[in-house]
């Protein structure tokens, strides 16, 4: 991502004025009757809810009852300003910002937070500094302003510029807060760097600065996902210790990690302990709780919880009745799963798309392409519009059984339905077209994904490179991998594999060789089917003994199995080979 920022950015920091502020005050037969529990259960209540996903609440931390800097109702300038912010008309509100400042008005640091926030939602970042440099040069900023600064860049996934802020912040006397620290550890955490994550924890402690239940949340929640229940366990006690009382939030966190790791027993232990820690646990630890039983088909359990769920006041909500319908269109119980959705809606409840995806996927993959259209009108009258996951089951579904041109029309209709196709949307049809002759509509996918701004990625250049192969045009093919070893995706063992077989096809073994050399010397490690595919190409261009004995040499190098040897060994026979080599010593 190429920043437009001045100079001083990448040696010193962000471009800030270097004026001192001081700081602002600081399924089998059970399938029925677990799906007969939940409704006969529920009878006696109905309560509307969504899909609660859980989320890390790193600024729940409120900031202080501020006076703006001047009436409101006596500068026409700020209450411009403050309508275009509340509009989320940022570069609106960042013009009159510059007038104000041009007038010798202060700046107020709240406004200035909010279009900060807002620039970066717009991924708009050279505005987002340029409002803090205004902030310093004519306001005073505060920790909130410079939380935004880093909340930002961690979500852009630029951690370097959120450390140059945090130094910058210090620089000027303010001393970082928990949501400071909690925006750094859950940016690390989201990206798997658990040990820097640590680090982060380490320096809170050291500056005197207290945890919050939010900070051990995170890291409890990304301990639980690297598998690290003792760890995370300990993190617990450590946050009991000082004084902190989890959460559900926190509680939900390490059920949900011991459920994935198949440690269900222990979850239910867990969960049994609650109520001594001062929690009951809600929708969310059954829901865990019971797509863990199910995904181990463990359907009389899974019943057992459901009727406890419902005895205890916690009605099943929309991820409830989800679990129940994807887990029986896995094991293809598709009317029960109907019924299960007919139920839910019964119940005042709507279905969302993770209700209607299972559904959708199950009738695609049996074939029954007019019910999952079905679906996706359902869908729509519903209130709850498909999203492109939906959408794409069914397209490849139908591109799948040649059925192009219908998928087409309602590829063209996407961006209509308010869901515009995306790049796995263009590579499906890309393919398609392609496989149907139609190469000028393919090609003109690809240029029209182009010219959206949606970039390519590898099963894009793999699907042109694999259709360029399977045409005879394997020159166009190569030129095509050095173009993509050029862009920022580089080619995978995928794109070297197409391009040997289509080499190796039409008996171009000098060519596949120099190819599979340059493979190696770009640092893509060669796999088994690299070999084979050299070999079955050296062997079908009727050098039969030199492709045994390459195979043999690969096997003791055990570049390839004796599986593989074996294989080789039935589509060249060794008489064939003894032919070969007579023919060959008679020649002498």
């Amino acid at each position: 991502m190429k920043l437009l920022f001045s100079t001083e950015l990448i040696p010193h920091g962000l471009p800030f004025s270097t004026q001192k502020l001081k700081p602002a005050s600081n399924p089998h037969s059970h399938h029925t009757s677990l799906v007969s529990c939940i409704n006969h259960e529920s009878q006696n209540g109905s309560s509307k809810s969504s899909r609660n996903k859980q989320k890390v609440r790193v600024s729940a931390e409120t900031r202080p009852t501020h006076l703006l800097s001047f009436d409101l109702k006596e500068n026409h300038l700020m209450k411009l300003l403050n309508r275009s912010c509340k509009a989320g008309k940022y570069n609106e509100a960042f013009y009159f910002l510059e007038c104000m400042v041009g007038k010798g008005y202060k700046p107020d640091v709240i406004l200035c937070t909010k279009m900060i926030k807002g620039f970066f939602n717009g991924r708009n970042v050279e505005k987002a500094i340029r409002v803090m440099e205004i902030l310093e040069k004519h306001g005073e900023p505060d920790v909130f302003s410079y939380n935004a600064l880093i909340s930002g860049f961690c979500k852009m996934n630029r951690l370097d510029f959120a450390n140059r802020v945090l130094d910058r912040m210090r620089s000027r006397g303010f001393s970082p807060d928990v949501v400071t620290y909690n925006i750094m550890i859950g940016s690390f955490c989201s990206r798997g760097k658990l040990d820097s994550a640590y680090k982060v924890l380490n320096q809170l402690l050291k500056d005197n600065c207290k945890p919050s239940v939010i900070t051990y949340t995170i890291l409890i929640e990304a301990t639980m996902l690297q598998g690290g229940i003792n760890e995370a366990m300990k993190l617990l006690d450590e946050m009991l210790a000082r004084g902190l009382r989890p959460d559900m939030f926190t509680y939900n966190a390490i059920i949900k990690g011991m459920c994935k790791d198949g440690m269900v027993d222990r979850a239910f232990e867990f969960v049994r302990s609650l109520k001594a820690r001062g929690c009951q646990p809600d929708v969310i630890s059954y829901n865990n709780m019971l797509r863990a039983l199910l995904n181990q088909g463990k359907w009389v359990e899974g019943e057992r919880l459901v009727t406890e769920m419902v005895s205890k006041g916690c009605e099943p909500n929309v991820v409830t009745y989800s679990i129940l319908i994807s887990s029986l269109c896995r094991e293809g119980k598709l009317e029960e799963a109907v019924n299960v959705l007919k139920m839910m809606k019964d119940r005042g409840l709507t279905p969302d798309a993770y209700s209607y995806d299972p559904l959708i996927s199950a009738f695609c993959k049996e074939g029954r392409l007019d019910l999952a259209i079905e679906f996706l009108d359902c869908m729509i009258s519903d209130g709850c519009l498909p999203d492109i996951v939906n959408y794409h089951t069914v397209l490849a579904t139908l591109c799948k059984n040649g059925k192009a041109d219908q998928a087409l029309e309602i590829f063209e209709k996407l961006s209509e339905v308010g869901c515009p196709p995306n790049v796995s949307s263009y590579n499906t049809m890309f393919s398609a077209l392609w496989s149907t002759g139609d190469k000028a509509k393919a090609l003109e996918m690809i240029l029209e994904m182009i010219s959206k701004r949606i970039g390519p990625d590898e099963i894009t250049y793999n699907s042109l490179i694999s259709c360029l192969c399977r045409d005879g045009m394997v020159d166009e093919a190569i030129e095509l991998l050095v173009d993509m070893g050029s862009s920022k995706i580089q080619p995978t063992v995928i794109s070297y594999n197409i391009v040997l077989l289509g080499l190796c096809k039409a008996h171009r073994i000098d060519d596949a060789i120099e190819v599979l050399a340059a493979m190696v010397e770009k640092g893509c490690q060669p796999n088994e089917t690299t070999y084979i595919l050299l070999i079955e190409g050296i062997g079908f261009a009727g050098w039969r003994s030199q492709a045994m004995e390459l195979a043999n040499a690969l096997v003791r190098m055990e570049a390839i199995s004796e599986d593989s040897l074996q294989r080789l060994n039935r589509t060249f026979p060794l008489l064939d080979v003894y032919k070969e080599l007579t023919v060959s010593d008679s020649d002498k």
